[in-house]
This record gives structure tokens, C-alpha cells and sequence, in this order.
């Protein structure tokens, strides 16, 4: 039976849900710094930065969740709680995504397309030319992705890699942490 509740009598979900939210403000972030990295190598920086900061952040969040249940939550619980933040973040993620590519900067997937396509114009072997084909079929077509498919994709691989790298923590997490012991009891002076 997964155990769904901490010190503070929260369900996983609930925890998933909170947790999910401040990790979806910080993907959000991620995800506009990554879009503006177009116009700004420092903003590509950063966006590796904070994606690298990403299983570290988990680690501690979930890290938490397990010694406030003094170390007693199952793998399963564990692995669930991570598989909430990751799917409440992504919603976070995708609206911003969406509200990115839809009202803020339409033409962004067209540019991105554009800037391979002359980069792959630039590598003289049959594969580049090929790719450059593809591109502009993928463009006089209008089969690019929309802002909603993209966000709908966001979703979908926030929650699989979140859901891998959760059962990946959630394993080292069961095996390194202990339980704090309680203090031990005063001493009775008679």
C-alpha cells in the first residue's frame, strides 16, 4: 500500500501538486530563457544551467517529502510524488510555451526552421541536403507545429523524463537516507 501522507497529514498528490508548482514557475522560466536563447547565446547558458540544476532540485524536494514521513514512504509513494510535480510543472511549462509561441512571438518555430535550414545548407555532404529538403518541405507545407501541438508535447515529455528521473531518485533516495533518530528522552530527576 503506497503511503500517502507526511508529517503534515498531506497527500501525495497534494504534494505533488505544490511541489509541482514552484518547479513549473522555474521550467517556465527555463522554457522563455530557451526560446529568447535565438536572440542571446547568455540566455542558451542559461538554459542548460537550470536544465542541469533540474534532477538536483527533485532530489532535494523529494529528499524532503521522505525524511518529513521519517524515511516510511514506499518506493512507490516516493516515485508517484515525483510523477505529480513533474506533471503539474509541465502544465505550468506548456501554458507558458503555448502563450510564448501563440501571442509573444508566432513566427518562432518558422525562424528556428529557417535558421537550420541555412545551417544545413552550409554542411556539403548528401544527409545536410537532404535535412535542408525535409525543411522546406516541412515549411511550404505549413506541417510545422502549432503552438497548441507543441505545448501538448511539452506536457507528454515532461511527464516521461520526470517520471524516469523520479524512479531513478526515488531508488537512490530509499538507499541513502536514514531516519533521524528522536532526541532522546529528558532525563527524570527524583
Amino acid at each position: 500500500m503506497v503511503n500517502q501522507t507526511k508529517g503534515t497529514g498531506q497527500s501525495i498528490y497534494r504534494r505533488g501538486a505544490d511541489d509541482g508548482f514552484w518547479i513549473g514557475i522555474y521550467l517556465s522560466v527555463m522554457c522563455v530563457a530557451m526560446f529568447y536563447s535565438v536572440h542571446s547565446a547568455l540566455s542558451g547558458i542559461a538554459t542548460l544551467g537550470m536544465a542541469l540544476a533540474v534532477p538536483f532540485i527533485i532530489f532535494f524536494l523529494l529528499r524532503r517529502s521522505y525524511r518529513a514521513d521519517n524515511c516510511r514512504t514506499q518506493f512507490s509513494g516516493l516515485w508517484l510524488h515525483g510523477i505529480c510535480i513533474f506533471f503539474f510543472a509541465s502544465l505550468l511549462m506548456a501554458l507558458t510555451a503555448y502563450i510564448y509561441l501563440r501571442f509573444i512571438e508566432p513566427s518562432y518555430i518558422n525562424n528556428v526552421v529557417s535558421f537550420a535550414k541555412e545551417f544545413y545548407s552550409t554542411v556539403d555532404t548528401p544527409d545536410a541536403r537532404e535535412m535542408v529538403t525535409v525543411l522546406q518541405r516541412a515549411q511550404d507545407t505549413h506541417s510545422l507545429p502549432a503552438a497548441g501541438s507543441f505545448a501538448v508535447s511539452i506536457i507528454w515529455a515532461g511527464v516521461f523524463s520526470g517520471s524516469v528521473l523520479s524512479m531513478i531518485l526515488s531508488m537512490i533516495i530509499r538507499a541513502t537516507t536514514r531516519p533521524t533518530m528522536p532526541p532522546p528522552p529528558p532525563a527524570q530527576m527524583q
